[in-house]
């Protein structure tokens, strides 16, 4: 069976998923659904490669790539960016052994703050779906580009790195399709070398569905007054939510 399947199945079996709900949620049959579980049907091992992976243009102008040169130039749009956001969009595309369909997985990231704000968890996409999805997936932005999966890997994971320094994880559902969509990109290959925040602090601008008051409470706690920067963008009272970060896309 492909190795990125099985590692769905048992992840989502760690959650605490019934047998069931894993084969729903994936498209099997829940008698292999428990072969993998049980150890009867084993991962087919390497074939697949890199994933494929892209992120928004200008994406470069909202991080600090002093010590990792080798990426600079891997944003072409970077010159023509209207404006620096601190946000960053990842779309990954990992080809199954024994489908023609890609698992797709996203991820929004406030690079400056609070490390993931969202996560769509893997689903099975065409070729010409992924084309039609990944347009409207950047459609926010100005265009997108192609890079290495060591780069969206290394932004991912270091993005969510830099925010739980400050007490900022995803939580309850976005935690899980997070943890869902970076199967996709593997295992972190340690720290990572793209710098994260503005000017060497957290810099924190509310989304419409963050907490303001929340947010500089637990900075405060974190790194003291003067220790980060920020700006409230949306000042009206924001909508009570089960979890700090934004709405599902």
């Amino acid at each position: 069976m492909d190795d990125l399947l099985v590692a769905r199945v048992r992840l989502l079996d760690q959650q605490g998923r019934s047998v069931k709900a894993i084969a729903r949620a994936l498209g099997m049959s829940a008698g292999d659904v428990v072969g993998v579980l049980n150890g009867a049907v084993a991962a087919s091992g390497p074939g697949r490669g890199e994933p494929r992976c892209w992120v928004n243009a200008g994406w470069s102008r909202s991080v600090d790539l002093e010590s990792a040169p080798q990426w600079a130039g891997l944003d072409p749009g970077a010159s023509d960016a209207e404006e620096v956001r601190g946000l960053v969009a990842v779309l990954v595309a990992a080809d199954g052994t024994r489908s023609t369909k890609a698992q797709v997985a996203g991820f929004l990231l406030d690079v400056w703050c609070l490390g993931v704000k969202n996560a769509l968890a893997p689903e099975p996409m065409s070729a010409s779906r992924l084309a039609g999805h990944r347009g409207l997936y950047f459609s926010a932005f100005e265009g997108h580009v192609q890079v290495p999966a060591d780069l969206a890997s290394a932004l991912v994971f270091g993005a969510a790195a830099y925010a739980r320094g400050f007490g900022f994880e995803p939580e309850g559902e976005l935690a899980e399709e997070f943890t869902e969509a970076a199967v996709l990109l593997g295992e972190p290959a340690g720290q990572s070398p793209i710098g994260f925040g503005r000017d060497g602090k957290p810099f924190f601008v509310n989304g419409p569905y963050d907490d303001p008051e929340a947010v500089l409470r637990r900075l405060r706690r974190a790194v003291g007054d003067d220790g980060f920067h920020f700006e409230v963008a949306f000042p009206e009272e924001p909508s009570r939510r089960s979890r700090l970060f934004g709405p599902r896309w």
